[in-house]
């Protein structure tokens, strides 16, 4: 009997021997024991965490202070670094096509392409970011992608940094649409209605007088009076020609009678000359009637109609080399095909008529008071199209 209780009192010792040589603590592997606590009380090791919630030694003072940022560089996140410098780099890009295009087409295709792009990169990262909401949500449809475009990016950003390369993807192709417009600028707006054939409508006065004068059967213009039409080239009529000749007369007559004043008199006062002041400019829609075309065919000048008083009359021409160079070689092309014997106006002067087609707006200072024609017309833009057929 007392060698029972001998025998087992060794194998309790041996028992606490085994224990004793394992530690406690699989973190920092010391042996002491932790008595109640869950947690070991040298590291602060937590089974249940699998982490330390605390490093303490044996007086309870920390064996290792956290790391401090040595600069602000270090305040700044991985993904952070990231996300700038790519945005950073797409503005650079926005800035080098600004001015690494030299001429407005090359401007215009740089922007429509990173536009593009951008906009290509926007989209994958916001249907990623459906995606993602889809398959942790059944609230969400196809149509989420347009109604609640910012409601399906709350679980990527609940994850973020986690996946932040959607965000990263959907900031690049923002910054890139953007810049496109805003940095490079290369789009006009303009260009799609010209490129459309959207194009205003002349007036209903001309549209009227056009009309007309298309009802009238009478219509016997012509190009009879080779002089009048070189004098109206040349810069007016006979008429005009003697009024300025006299007033030049009257001007140095003038002139002379004031240089034999005797030196005793006194000078009178000189005033002094009134500021010029620019006249406005009105604008007016006028009727393409006929060219007239160099030997090589360059357009030198194309006549114009308006409507005058609710007539259309003869207003002018304008030079070729006042014209766009866009559209003096289309109408170099459009022009001749419209070509007809007869003047569509009553007019004197010389020149290759066609049908009544193409119509403009032109700036002006206004009518003359002889003539009736607009005083130097300067071309604005094309407008619509009309036809009588």
């Amino acid at each position: 009997m007392p060698d029972t209780k001998l025998q087992d009192s060794d194998e309790l010792l041996h028992e606490i021997q085994q224990s004793q040589a394992q530690p406690t603590c699989s973190e920092c592997g010391t042996y002491e024991p932790w008595g109640l606590s869950s947690w070991c009380p040298r590291c602060g090791y937590y089974p249940k965490l699998g982490k330390c919630v605390g490093h303490t030694d044996v007086e309870g003072q920390p064996l290792t202070q956290p790391s401090q940022p040595q600069n602000i560089w270090e305040l700044i996140p991985a993904w952070g670094w990231v996300l700038g410098v790519g945005t950073i780099a797409v503005i650079g890009l926005s800035v080098a096509g600004r001015f690494y295009c030299e001429d407005p087409g090359q401007l215009c295709l740089w922007t429509i392409t990173q536009a593009t792009v951008g906009l290509i990169m926007f989209l994958i990262g916001h249907f990623t970011a459906y995606l993602n909401a889809v398959s942790r949500s059944v609230e969400f449809s196809i149509l989420s992608i347009i109604m609640t475009p910012f409601k399906i990016w709350r679980p990527a950003i609940h994850r973020f940094p986690k996946g932040a390369w959607k965000i990263d993807l959907a900031v690049w192709g923002l910054t890139l649409v953007v810049g496109a417009f805003a940095i490079v600028g290369g789009f006009e707006f303009d260009s799609l209605f010209k490129d459309w054939g959207v194009k205003k409508s002349a007036n209903v006065n001309l549209l009227a007088s056009v009309v007309d004068q298309a009802k009238s059967a009478d219509n016997e213009g012509g190009a009879d009076n080779l002089e009048d039409a070189l004098n109206d080239f040349a810069g007016g009529t006979e008429e005009e020609e003697a009024k300025a000749a006299s007033a030049k007369a009257a001007a140095a007559k003038a002139a002379a009678s004031a240089a034999v004043v005797p030196d005793k008199e006194k000078e009178p006062k000189t005033e002094p000359e009134p500021e010029l002041q620019t006249v406005p400019m009105k604008e007016f829609d006028c009727l393409v009637v006929g060219y007239s075309a160099l030997p090589n065919g360059t357009i030198d000048a194309v006549l114009l109609a308006s409507s005058y008083n609710k007539h259309l009359v003869y207003a002018g021409y304008i030079r070729g080399s006042d014209l766009p160079e866009e559209i003096r070689l289309e109408w170099q092309k459009r022009l001749p095909q419209l070509k007809q014997k007869k003047p569509f106006v009553e007019t004197s002067q010389v020149a290759t008529w066609i049908k009544p087609r193409i119509t403009l707006k032109v700036s002006s200072e206004g009518w003359t008071d002889t003539t009736h024609r607009l005083i130097k017309p300067q071309f604005d833009s094309v407008l619509q199209e009309i036809s009588l057929d």
